[in-house]
């Protein structure tokens, strides 16, 4: 069973609102002899001085709201004349995100006369087009393997720091008043540090490391593709050597049971030896007709 409100907690905030909130809690307490502690926790807790302000301003009001809604006011009149900064943005087709190049999108029209005439020269043969491929990731792999070997035979280097201050040293000389030796400091650079420090190159192997089996995978797959276009060309010649026989048989066939109308065949387009056709077609695919 919840605990009975405490009357004394509204009647301090009546005192609070009838001071108008100039009250210390100090005085709220006597006046209610109650601890200051507890007029604290119900100023907190009833959120007093919300209800202070509700009192005081009327909710149909804007200007008594006291969220800043940011930004200027409706309908002002601070950018008028202002055109902005036309260069704000960067140009169409800029290069500024242009690092290492391996992402970057190429525009015709930014091309140099080299880059045109290769572009004018290329091949949309497939085989010439993966064979070039091939062997540029080929230089590229030789390139980046040189780059290990460099990188490797340099794994340890050594940085020498060396300090130098310039320090009083004590020399003898001949007084000149009685010729005895006497003690001079004279002012001498002097090496008063020497650090060695050994460190290895192994972030740049591991980086390149890292490149050359992106470019090995990519070579990998060109070759693949090749192979798999010079076996697609094979067996696009056999399907057509194959339907040529075909037809060189039917047309055989055809002239053994309908003979030709004229005997010398002179207008004939059949070939004269479609036999002699059929076997030089066989023995290019390989096949033994007597087996």
């Amino acid at each position: 069973m919840a605990r009975k409100r405490d009357p004394n907690r509204d009647k301090a905030l009546e005192i609070f609102l009838e001071h108008n909130g100039e009250v210390a809690n100090r005085k709220v307490a006597s006046l209610l002899s109650v601890p200051e502690k507890t007029i604290s926790a119900w100023k907190s807790r009833d959120k007093w001085n919300e209800v202070l302000q509700k009192n005081n301003c009327s909710t149909t009001e804007e200007k008594c709201s006291t969220t800043n809604k940011g930004g200027a006011p409706p309908r002002n009149q601070n950018a008028k004349g202002n055109k902005g900064n036309k260069h704000a943005a960067p140009p169409s087709g800029n290069k500024n995100a242009v690092k290492t190049g391996e992402f970057e999108t190429i525009f015709v029209d930014t091309l140099t006369e080299e880059e045109r005439d290769i572009y004018s020269n290329l091949s949309e043969d497939p085989s010439f087009i993966l064979l070039e491929e091939i062997r540029l990731l080929k230089i590229r792999q030789h390139r980046m393997m040189k780059r290990i070997k460099e990188a490797e035979e340099g794994l340890n280097q050594k940085e020498i720091a060396e300090l130098y201050e310039l320090r009083g040293r004590k020399q003898f000389v001949d007084s000149e008043k009685n010729g005895k030796k006497i003690a001079v400091e004279v002012p001498v650079i002097t090496m008063t540090e020497k650090k060695e420090k050994t460190f290895r190159k192994i972030e740049d192997i591991l980086s390149i490391e890292d490149a050359l089996t992106r470019v090995s995978n990519q070579l990998a797959r060109a070759v693949k593709q090749f192979g798999e276009l010079e076996l697609n060309k094979k067996r696009k010649k056999l399907i057509e050597a194959q339907a040529k026989i075909a037809s060189l048989k039917a047309e055989e066939l055809e002239l053994e049971i309908v003979p030709p109308s004229n005997p010398n065949n002179d207008n004939d387009e059949v070939p004269d030896d479609i036999d002699s056709e059929i076997i030089k077609l066989e023995q290019e695919l390989g096949i033994d007709r007597n087996g």
